[in-house]
């Protein structure tokens, strides 16, 4: 008997909180849910993740109602999680990305447009040079806008090349004089190009080289353009550069390992970003003080490549919230100390971030040179492949490791380069034939 009166006294409890409520405005039950924003980004480092974390909280304390809810997505593991959550109807409201993840995302109506964002923030002419139409802008609209970037230099040992009575190199030939001249084996070598399977190294190397050389691995409308003279001739001088400056097991190097064959000494040149320099200065500072950086060497002209990282807006549940964060993670407050808190590894994509809060920094002030050839590089610059725009082929062709594959039948069976650049412009041809047929029956 008591047990039904609970019951009862429940159940009228509950009709009228219920009756209470139907009488209120709308805006005040709907505030006793928080608005859910779901937010991915990969920065696993503390000092990134942090400062996100603190950025969602400034965001909730000025939008009273709005929770944001953080998850970290490795890097590897983002190209596999939004498909699943896709399939399953979770994908988040914002997500930080490679900026070549955008096209797949795009294709696969995975993504809201980001135009609004864009014109918020100052439009296209706001972000440096051309970055912002060429990490983001596909089919007609924005699908995405870079967070941070940075760009591959050349990165030298001034004491060596001091010794060398060498000036750091501008053209290929003086590349290969520079490589050579600071190599003193088996102490250390000139310049160790990453030519591993299973990575993109070769890849990204030769696309710099081939553009410097005003080649490509595709032209204008995306055809496959790699069994071409600038290919060739750039595939000959990484093979020249191996044999003569490699040293032993070059074919055995990854991009990752650039980091412990700089702070070693092992190189006395390293194609990478500026990041090579900070983490010198934190792993190995009497290395970081004989290191600075020019451009990556020209034979016509530099051959830039960007590193972008980029923002995005999925198809999740809250949209509008979402569109607002988007604009909050640009905004003064957070954009620059963001950027600051790893120096040298993250770059403004947007120019008003270049004052002097960002300069000011000591480490930046530190190494300037290496802060000023990233930012003059970053005028003219695209992703591997991109440099007309972003297409659906260039990631695939990058991932296929079919030019790391080239590196390894030249280097160790010996063949002929231009079998070896046809070859593998057949291989390039497939996986985009491949590609092709997987949006045609999307």
């Amino acid at each position: 008997m008591v047990e039904t009166n609970i019951t009862r006294r429940s159940l009228v409890g509950g009709a009228a909180t219920l009756a209470a409520a139907s009488t209120l405005p709308a805006p005040f039950v709907h505030a006793q849910a928080p608005r859910r924003i779901v937010f991915w980004h990969s920065y696993s480092q503390k000092e990134r993740s942090d400062f996100m974390r603190q950025v969602a909280d400034r965001f909730e304390k000025a939008n009273p109602g709005v929770k944001v809810d953080i998850e970290i997505v490795p890097w590897p593991a983002f190209a596999q999680k939004w498909p699943a959550a896709m399939a399953a109807g979770t994908l988040p409201d914002v997500t930080i990305l490679l900026a070549e993840n955008a096209v797949p995302m795009a294709l696969a109506g995975a993504l809201n447009p980001m135009d609004d964002v864009v014109k918020a923030l100052g439009g296209p002419e706001a972000f440096k040079g051309d970055i912002a139409r060429t990490t983001g802008f596909f089919r007609g609209q924005y699908v995405s806008i870079p967070h941070y970037v940075h760009n591959r230099l050349l990165v030298y040992r001034k004491d060596r090349l001091a010794e060398a009575g060498l000036r750091p190199p501008v053209t290929w030939d003086d590349a290969l004089k520079v490589a050579i001249a600071t190599t003193k084996a088996p102490e250390h070598f000139g310049w160790i190009p990453k030519l591993a399977k299973g990575d993109t190294g070769g890849g990204f190397l030769l696309w710099m080289m081939a553009r410097s050389a005003n080649g490509s691995f595709f032209d204008k409308d995306g055809k496959v353009s790699f069994d071409s003279a600038p290919v060739k001739d750039a595939t000959a001088f990484i093979v020249e550069l191996a044999r003569k400056a490699g040293g032993p097991g070059v074919t055995d190097y990854k991009i990752n390992d650039n980091f412990s064959l700089v702070n070693s000494g092992k190189t006395s040149l390293a194609e990478d970003s500026a990041a090579i320099v900070a983490g010198a200065a934190k792993d190995a500072p009497t290395v970081a003080e004989q290191l600075d950086a020019t451009f990556m060497p020209r034979r016509e002209r530099v051959g830039n490549l960007l590193g972008g990282i980029s923002v995005a807006l999925p198809k999740g549940k809250n949209p509008a919230d979402g569109k607002e964060f988007a604009k909050f993670l640009f905004a003064e407050e957070n954009y620059t100390p963001f950027l600051l808190t790893i120096p040298l590894f993250m770059f403004p994509s947007l120019r008003r971030a270049e004052g002097p809060a960002f300069f000011d920094n000591p480490t930046i002030k530190r190494f300037r040179n290496v802060v000023d050839v990233t930012l003059k590089g970053l005028e003219d610059t695209s992703l591997a492949g991109m440099e007309h725009g972003l297409n659906p082929y260039a990631g695939p062709v990058m991932n296929s490791y079919a030019v790391e594959d080239m590196f390894q039948r030249i280097l160790l069976r010996n063949e002929p380069i231009e079998q070896a650049v046809s070859a593998t412009a057949k291989q390039i041809e497939k996986v985009v034939g491949d590609v092709r047929t997987r949006f045609d029956r999307g």
